[in-house]
């Protein structure tokens, strides 16, 4: 569609303090909400809110940057806005620590899905190197738009984990993927079933070190980038910040070379359309 035609932006990039302006922003520089959401459309929005911390650890999605996009959603005249995470340990403290579910409950109309192993289903990875099959939140297959909302961090399995990495939120099963794949290889072939139809990262601060569950070094890029491919932003993010003191590269990250081997993405950064803005 139109999305793709010539000097379609690819990655938006905005700096600034009020984080929900900057979330609006950027989403507004790929061409607005209603580029994604229409009227009527069920929505799923996955944060990561999987650790029972607080905002500023950045171990967890900002949720101003949570609630606006939900409220973007809203005024798009979605008919449902559903916020969906599979939370290690106490799934209500996860919620509640992380400060997301008080910036959900704000907002009458969104609703809050709290997975459990019922909550999933079985299907066949296409193409697939490892992950020949996985189990899938129900509620993904039968939404018309996926967002995807991860937080930047260092993780101390595969680098950094932003967009791709925050697929795992989604499945029945994470422990297979550390005992039995190679986990940069299954991150990959994930990227072949789920596939957000926007990115928001927030990088509004991140965590540097001792990811993904800190405690850690904290930075603040006070930025927020979108996109409209999950595989591309994240490769945009690893120039946010010297996560696990280092400037990463796609040379350090091994499931975000093998996305892009597979034609999930593009992975050469300088061949992507970015805009930066600041508000």
């Amino acid at each position: 569609g139109s999305a793709e035609a010539a000097g379609a932006v690819d990655i938006a990039d905005c700096g600034g303090t009020d984080v929900a302006a900057m979330t609006r922003a950027a989403i507004e520089a790929l061409g607005g909400i209603k580029a994604f959401v229409h009227a009527g459309d069920y929505v799923v929005l996955k944060p990561n809110a999987g650790f029972a911390n607080p905002p500023a650890w950045a171990t967890t999605t900002n949720p101003e940057v949570v609630a606006a996009v939900a409220k973007l959603c809203l005024d798009a005249k979605a008919k449902q806005v559903l916020v969906v995470e599979y939370p290690g340990g106490k799934p209500e403290k996860c919620l509640e620590r992380s400060g997301i579910g008080a910036a959900i409950e704000a907002l009458s109309a969104v609703k809050v899905k709290l997975l459990s192993p019922g909550d999933f289903q079985e299907v066949k990875v296409p193409g697939a190197a490892t992950l020949l099959t996985v189990e899938v939140a129900k509620v993904l297959m039968s939404a018309d738009v996926f967002i995807n909302i991860p937080v930047a961090k260092n993780h101390s399995d595969t680098g950094v984990s932003f967009g791709l990495k925050n697929h795992m939120g989604l499945i029945k099963n994470r422990k297979v993927f550390h005992d039995n794949h190679d986990i940069h290889q299954a991150l990959a072939d994930l990227g072949r079933v789920i596939k957000p139809h926007l990115t928001v990262i927030d990088a509004t601060r991140v965590l540097l070190t001792n990811g993904p569950a800190g405690p850690g070094d904290v930075g603040t890029p006070n930025r927020v980038l979108a996109g409209r491919n999950v595989t591309s932003v994240d490769c945009y993010g690893l120039g946010l910040a010297r996560f696990n003191n280092k400037d990463m590269t796609l040379a350090d990250v091994r499931y975000l070379q093998l996305a892009g081997k597979a034609g999930l993405g593009e992975t050469d950064v300088k061949k992507l359309q970015v805009k930066k803005l600041n508000v």
